[in-house]
């Protein structure tokens, strides 16, 4: 019943030293929570400073003698942060309540220290201490209480953040207090705040401005949350992931930045594919090639010249590119332009790459086109690997036959080389290929062709070959009845007399010529 004595006592104003001596008189036999009670109760707790001092100097470590001395130095104001801090035993959450009215920066500390959050916060909020609160919030990294106070419904949320981003993460040095921070307003979903928040931490030289992950999430956030910062961020920051960066911006459609970032690391392919697949500004991509002059950029920029159908200036790139493997595309878009000047250009670079047939063929192809007749003949002296028998066909097919002529003489296809000429008109010529080629189909080509010409002399010359054959006699002889050149065919068919191969069917014809058109000399003929 002590501590009710000494409330009688109290209350009968009995003078405090004859308390005193009463309470320390039986010391450790008295129950010190109630004694404190009743104390506290009547504001005398200073009262018991002698009391519980002893305890302590005892080795007492039972919270209530440690809370109460807490109280006193509170009230006295006898260095209480140092107490607070230091003392291990007293009940923060009971302390820290009786300082809430006295002075509630000390109850901050008192809470702080038994991590009583819901305290802290209340206390923080009721007397807008937002600067400890948002120290002490960053500094316990805890998740549940960063919803807490993030959380929409808490209305001194603005207060806190600005604390948060103006002071408590800009002091602190600790990686894990900035990490846990920032997930913390990612989870709240707060972007806009997330962008203050590590404004503040990145581009302000604080310990963390240097950041890898910092710096990734700054422009991150801002691409999705607010894009106008973003261009501002690359030109500000270095240490971030270009390659990735760059592609989130050009998913987001924010192909400038994406262009910028490309260029700021030197990934000279993917910013020029920014100006030229998203931008759409061949233009620009020619002057950064021009800027660049990396060989991987000039191809892309060629590749989507030729796309836009801008031949010549595909093939320009192309070459600046030193690139040969697009050279099909090239052959056929080059050929729907008309652009063989250029495309000879490309086809010498190329060739020095590739030995394809296609390449070789389309360049003899190419300069017959340009009628440069003098750089054929060049070429099929060096060693090449073009098909000379299908350019040859194909220069005949498409009429450009002086190149054919080239090719055909080249490759002593005298059949083919009769043909030519007889289509240049260069009759004599095609004689003397029909004689190397020695056969009835090139003989009857040329014959026809002479007699269309008047080339008589010639025709016969061709006629004589021919009619020797039993079996091509009667077509020869139809040809120049059918254009009405009865004299020159009996002059063949006479001629035809005198060779060595002559048969039957020569003698024959002439008597049936004669009996048409002389028959004057049918008689003779016949005898």
């Amino acid at each position: 019943n002590a501590p009710l004595v000494v409330g009688q006592l109290l209350d009968d104003e009995c003078p405090e030293d004859f308390i005193k001596g009463l309470i320390l008189s039986v010391r450790s036999l008295l129950p010190v929570e109630p004694l404190v009670e009743e104390c506290e109760k009547r504001n005398r707790l200073r009262l018991l400073t002698q009391f519980l001092e002893h305890l302590v100097s005892e080795g007492s470590q039972d919270v209530h003698v440690h809370n109460a001395l807490g109280k006193i130095i509170i009230d006295s104001n006898n260095n209480p942060e140092h107490f607070l801090t230091t003392n291990p035993y007293y009940d923060s959450r009971v302390v820290g309540k009786y300082c809430e009215k006295r002075d509630p920066t000390l109850a901050v500390v008192a809470y702080r220290r038994g991590q009583c959050d819901d305290e802290l916060i209340n206390v923080t909020n009721k007397n807008s201490l937002f600067k400890l609160q948002a120290r002490y919030v960053v500094e316990r990294m805890d998740g549940d209480l960063w919803e807490k106070v993030l959380n929409p419904e808490n209305e001194y949320r603005r207060q806190l953040i600005d604390q948060v981003v103006s002071t408590a993460l800009p002091e602190s040095k600790s990686p894990e207090q900035v990490s846990a921070a920032v997930k913390a307003f990612m989870t709240a979903d707060l972007p806009h705040e997330l962008i203050e928040l590590l404004e503040k931490i990145v581009l302000q030289n604080s310990a963390f401005s240097g950041n890898f992950n910092l710096q990734n999430l700054l422009i991150l956030t801002a691409i999705k949350a607010d894009p106008s910062r973003v261009m501002d961020y690359i030109n500000r920051l270095d240490n971030f992931d270009g390659p990735a960066v760059g592609e989130v911006a050009v998913e987001a459609q924010l192909y400038e930045e994406a262009f910028a970032i490309f260029k700021k690391f030197n990934l000279n392919v993917q910013a020029v594919n920014v100006l030229l697949d998203n931008i759409r500004s061949i233009d620009r991509a020619v002057e950064f090639a021009f800027r660049v002059e990396e060989d991987a950029v000039w191809s892309q920029v060629a590749k989507a010249q030729l796309r836009e159908g801008l031949v010549s200036d595909a093939i320009e790139s192309f070459i600046r590119a030193d690139d040969a493997t697009q050279f099909l595309d090239v052959i056929r878009a080059s050929e729907d332009a008309d652009v063989y000047p250029d495309l000879v250009r490309y086809l010498l670079m190329v060739r020095q790459k590739v030995k394809e047939p296609k390449v070789d063929g389309e360049l003899i192809y190419a300069y017959a086109k340009i009628d440069r007749l003098g750089e054929i003949e060049e070429f099929i002296l060096i060693p090449n690997v073009a098909n000379l028998q299908n350019v040859g066909d194909r220069l005949f097919d498409e009429a450009l036959y002086e190149a054919a002529k080239i090719i055909f003489a080249f490759i002593s296809n005298w059949a083919k080389l009769a043909v030519t000429l007889v289509r240049l008109k260069q009759f004599q010529g095609a004689v003397d290929a029909a004689r190397k080629a020695n056969s009835a189909k090139t003989w009857k080509e040329v014959c026809f062709a002479c007699v269309d010409a008047e080339e008589f002399r010639l025709a016969q010359i061709c006629g004589l070959n021919i009619i020797i054959q039993v079996d091509d006699l009667e077509e020869v002889s139809e040809y120049y009845q059918n254009r009405g050149c009865f004299n020159e065919l009996i002059s063949l068919m006479e001629s035809g007399l005198g060779l060595e191969r002559a048969h039957m069917g020569i003698f024959t014809e002439l008597g049936v010529l004669y009996a048409r058109y002389r028959p004057e000399k049918l008689m003779e003929h016949i005898k």
